[in-house]
């Protein structure tokens, strides 16, 4: 076996997960420089270091040594974009900053705002550390968000006016929409695959 072919598929993998040299020297505690240089077939990686790839990447061990074309190449993790959460935020900061309203619904936005910053944290533990389960945190959390703004706006909860009522139906409408372009994305991706 040739080392550029071990780098090469190296690189393949690599690229597939959507991660940077420097991440995944990041998550295996190496330098950039040590994954270039595997993946250009200057140097090769220990086996221990091979199974650290072959656990993070979700592929058996033969699958990185010998290419085997059985095996298909797992599938990349998308991260979804912070940009919703950040309009979502400062829209409901505004609100909450300029609208009159009681201390229970003023109490409720600072719930919901609060949530908004978990998912943000969320995601910035999803690009620092990709996984598979941070996405599907994030997309349950926004389903979540969506559904209490929703409730909560439309019954006038806490007796919070209408200002931060509206407010509050409108979040939660964006977020609906956003889901729902998410799902028919996917479900496109899954009938192309078929």
């Amino acid at each position: 076996m040739a080392s550029t072919e071990l780098g090469a598929r190296l690189k393949q993998f690599r690229q597939t997960q959507q991660l940077t040299q420097t991440a995944l020297a990041d998550q295996l505690h190496v330098s950039r420089q040590t994954v270039s240089s595997w993946e250009t077939g200057r140097n090769q990686p220990d086996i221990a270091t091979i199974t650290q790839l072959a656990t993070l990447y979700a592929v058996p061990v033969d699958t990185l040594l010998q290419g085997t074309a059985a095996v298909p190449i797992a599938k990349p993790v998308t991260y979804p974009s912070p940009s919703l959460l950040v309009v979502l935020f400062g829209v409901l900061l505004v609100e909450r900053i300029t609208q009159f309203s009681t201390f229970p619904g003023l109490y409720w936005v600072d719930f919901l705002i609060l949530l908004l910053i978990g998912l943000m944290i969320n995601l910035g533990i999803a690009h620092r550390h990709p996984n598979a389960w941070t996405p599907r945190i994030h997309w349950f959390g926004l389903t979540v968000f969506a559904m209490l703004s929703l409730i909560s706006g439309s019954i006038n909860a806490f007796n919070m006016g209408f200002g931060l009522m509206t407010t509050c139906q409108f979040s939660g409408l964006v977020v609906v929409i956003a889901l729902a372009r998410k799902y028919w994305q996917f479900r496109s991706v899954k009938v192309s695959q078929r």
